[in-house]
């Protein structure tokens, strides 16, 4: 299956008007890239802000910062995806800026006026580092159990090429149409770890042998959104080159409030006992 590559046509100021096609194969494919969304000029002052939390400079952030590709406790040097959740929260300064604002606009096209951002996310991928593996999953195994509604949009800025050379997203199409939630575990267990929020945050799907795989590649300034339910992941990065990802998430207004209502903040740090879809289904931490 073909990726679908947007013109630029829809760039206006704050906004990115998608064409009729475009918001069509989104919900139909689960995903959607778009190229140019962001010129070298409007990146530079985001690209200073990244970097200073992919150096690890930006500190009291907790297990807010992390290895996505392993546990909260491994050290710096070691990480192979490194991961600041919030870093809006983190940095003040970066709220509001035209990567927030046309992603903002993309989610009013795809899920309708009453969205609102929920959370952000920086990711980098060091080079030369094999294990730096994106496990699949589902966005909505890690959402609480009673979310009202879970529209969403995930948009991905790639700050580098991202390529299937330095480990691109990969996507099986159209398999946010599954009525049922996949069986996800989590990705790394031991017989020490006491429960996946306790050790690490990942979780993982097991693919079946008729799932077709796309890789989506994007160019820097480009963007991928993705559906909450669309089965994804992505494999290590073997190159010598960074894969930097700025993620923007929105979903709807009466979700966001009520995460927050129960102390859901997509932090890594949130001191609650919150039930999952995956609990719900029965796959609950061992």
């Amino acid at each position: 299956m073909d990726r679908l590559v947007a013109a630029p046509l829809g760039i206006d100021g704050d906004e990115y008007r998608l064409a009729p096609d475009q918001i069509e194969a989104f919900h139909r494919d689960g995903y959607l890239v778009l190229d140019r969304f962001l010129t070298e000029l409007e990146i530079a002052p985001i690209e200073v802000v990244f970097d200073r939390f992919t150096r690890g400079e930006v500190k009291r952030m907790g297990r807010d910062f992390c290895d996505m590709s392993g546990p909260y406790d491994r050290a710096f040097d070691d990480f192979n995806i490194v991961n600041a959740v919030r870093p809006r929260h983190y940095e003040p300064a970066l709220q509001g800026n035209l990567f927030e604002r046309r992603a903002a606009s993309i989610a009013r096209q795809l899920i309708g006026d009453d969205s609102e951002l929920d959370y952000d996310q920086f990711l980098s991928k060091r080079p030369r580092r094999a294990a730096a593996v994106f496990a699949w999953h589902q966005d909505l195994g890690y959402w609480p159990t009673g979310t009202p509604d879970t529209r969403t949009t995930t948009c991905s800025l790639a700050l580098d090429d991202a390529t299937p050379e330095n480990g691109c997203l990969r996507v099986v199409p159209a398999s946010h149409l599954e009525t049922v939630l996949r069986p996800h575990r989590p990705a790394l267990r031991s017989g020490a770890e006491t429960g996946i929020r306790e050790t690490t945050h990942t979780l993982t799907v097991e693919l079946g042998d008729d799932d077709a795989i796309v890789d989506l590649p994007v160019k820097r300034g480009g963007v991928s959104v993705h559906n909450e339910r669309i089965i994804h992941g992505s494999s290590g990065n073997p190159s010598p080159r960074w894969r930097r990802t700025y993620v923007v998430a929105h979903r709807s207004r009466a979700t966001v409030e009520y995460e927050r209502s129960i102390g859901f903040t997509h932090s890594h740090n949130d001191e609650i006992n919150w039930e999952t879809h995956l609990d719900a289904l029965g796959h609950k931490d061992e």
